[in-house]
């Protein structure tokens, strides 16, 4: 018997490139690492919105193999989570930061994928809760208006808010080196709906 309810969680970091990596790509316009690329094209960017330019040049894009847009991969991780979907456990089964198909990806690709995944379930997102530490400020009601639009297809309309807190230099995303994003997420069986 399928679950009434289901309670799904993600997170994920990434830092900002460090000095040594930014001096390599004065000289390099890309850089192909085991896990990551390293590119003068990629931006800052999170929850699908690229940062204002005084935010690129203090901080510089994360170190990821994709886009690293962070707050983008916690919720599909936190999606995935929650449909228990054991091919599709998390955002590295579906999409390998080792393959190089995925170097400088838009991770609005990631979010879409997980978003198939739930229509082609039996339930519906109805909320989803974002933390978000770092030393960035930024317009949050932009990102909840990027991530309504993957959810267009439900009968529902899930309630979608982001936070953030500094983390007040309690550790790396506090001191401003990376972001950190803590997700949850309530799914609702769609034989709930009246």
């Amino acid at each position: 018997m399928e679950r009434a309810f289901k309670l799904g969680y993600g997170y994920d970091s990434h830092r900002f490139l460090n000095l040594e990596e930014k001096k390599l790509l004065e000289t390099q316009t890309s850089v192909e690492l085991e896990t990551e690329y390293l590119s003068q094209e990629k931006k800052l960017i999170i929850g699908g919105v690229v940062l204002e330019e005084k935010y690129q040049k203090a901080f510089g894009p994360f170190k990821a193999r994709s886009d690293g847009d962070v707050l983008y991969h916690a919720v599909v991780n936190a999606l995935l989570s929650a449909l228990s979907n054991k091919k599709a456990r998390d955002i590295g089964s579906l999409f390998p930061n080792n393959d190089s198909k995925n170097s400088n990806r838009n991770s609005a690709d990631f979010v879409r994928k997980s978003a198939e995944l739930l229509q082609g379930s039996s339930y519906e997102l109805i909320d989803l809760k974002i933390m978000v530490k770092s030393q960035i400020r930024m317009q949050w009601h932009l990102v909840e208006k990027n991530l309504e639009s993957f959810f267009a297809f439900q009968k529902i309309f899930p309630d979608i808010h982001v936070q953030a807190t500094s983390g007040e230099e309690m550790d790396d995303a506090g001191k401003g080196l990376g972001v950190e994003v803590f997700v949850v997420c309530l799914l609702q069986n769609k034989t709930l709906q009246s």
